[in-house]
């Protein structure tokens, strides 16, 4: 474990779109040093070094791993790969931030939590739209009891894979061995379910694949895909009140640009709270009519710097999302499955 007056020193396993997020991320931090980096393609790895200044590349994780002074990993590849990426950084001796969702099945991910408990290292799930600034207030107003008792959300979550238009639109979103579909985006919908008004007690779930051929670099007539790009979910809150929980790869969203949307509408005894595409609060509307915006407070921490703390101080509790939320989540997810299979509500147990 470092030292509590040194950095952590972190390698990143994947390095992607979204691994540019984390970098940025990163870089805010005093307290981090990205040390390492690894992907397959080595062209791919070296422009991505360049950019970030990281001074050691790899093109197989297990080298990364055994490098001398690396405290912990970063997890950011499709979630097919989530699970043997995670357990072989656990055997490692590595802290791990695992992005989401953190495996394809709750079993996998329960082998996880499991295996990194018994490590004693430190684990996240890093579902970073809880550090969302808007996120973050609606929290705020939940717990200082604004809405009183809630009776209902509604939660969209736009996606615009469907009109991409890359040459490969068969992107590892549509890959039921990577990423799941729309299902598997709905991950942190179901993780905001949990941080608003906690577990979800059941589901019943519909699925539709809208474009059952997908083109692909070297097969334009396209391919099958075996996975849904538009579902919908009904879930029950242990807490009371119901969630209508919506995503299409189908649909275009409805920011200027047409890309991601999500919108939040959650009711309750006192009033209600809806956001627009971008997370901002578009209205808060008390007993007697609209109110004026409450005060924010300081925003919530992202994953990355609670991580990063919860390595330096080696304490797990410091963790906001652990492997658990990330199993929780996924409960949702296998839940919504079993109830397409077999046309009926589905309990989840939370013992």
């Amino acid at each position: 474990m470092p030292s509590a007056s040194s950095k952590v020193r972190i390698g990143i396993i994947g390095v992607g779109g979204f691994a540019n997020t984390h970098m940025e991320h990163f870089g805010r931090l005093g307290h981090v040093e990205v040390v390492a980096a690894m992907r397959r393609n080595p062209e791919a790895l070296a422009e991505f070094q360049n950019k970030w200044d990281i001074p050691n590349g790899f093109t197989d994780h297990r080298e990364l791993l055994a490098m001398d002074g690396l405290d912990a990993v970063v997890i950011v590849t499709p979630t097919g790969s989530h699970k043997q990426l995670t357990l072989d950084s656990i055997e490692a001796g590595k802290h791990v931030l695992c992005d989401k969702p953190l495996a394809l099945t709750a079993a996998d991910c329960k082998e996880m939590l499991d295996a990194a408990a018994a490590a004693g290292v430190v684990h996240s799930t890093n579902f970073n739209q809880r550090g969302n600034t808007t996120l973050g207030r609606i929290k705020r107003y939940l717990d200082n009891d604004f809405l009183g008792r809630i009776y209902h959300a509604n939660i969209w979550w736009g996606q615009t894979q469907q009109f991409d238009a890359r040459p490969d639109a068969l992107t590892w979103r549509f890959r039921s061995e990577n990423g799941g579909g729309s299902v598997y985006e709905l991950i942190h919908a179901f993780d905001m379910l949990r941080f608003i008004n906690g577990e979800v007690s059941r589901v019943v779930a519909t699925f539709d694949t809208t474009t059952a051929h997908r083109p692909t670099a070297d097969n334009p007539e396209g391919i099958v895909v075996d996975v849904p790009d538009a579902s919908g979910f009904l879930c029950e809150w242990q807490n009371g009140g119901f969630a209508v929980v919506h995503t299409s790869f189908a649909s275009r969203g409805t920011d200027p640009d047409g890309k991601t949307s999500p919108r939040v509408e959650i009711s309750g005894e006192h009033g209600r709270i809806t956001t627009d595409g971008r997370y901002g609060i578009l209205g808060v509307t008390g007993p007697n009519g609209p109110v004026g915006q409450l005060d924010p407070g300081p925003e919530y921490p992202q994953p990355y710097q609670l991580f990063a703390d919860a390595v330096l101080a080696g304490d797990q509790s410091l963790v906001e999302t652990s492997f658990y939320d990330g199993m929780k989540a996924a409960e949702i997810v296998d839940a919504a499955y079993l109830s397409v299979a077999e046309s009926r509500w589905i309990e989840l147990s939370h013992g």
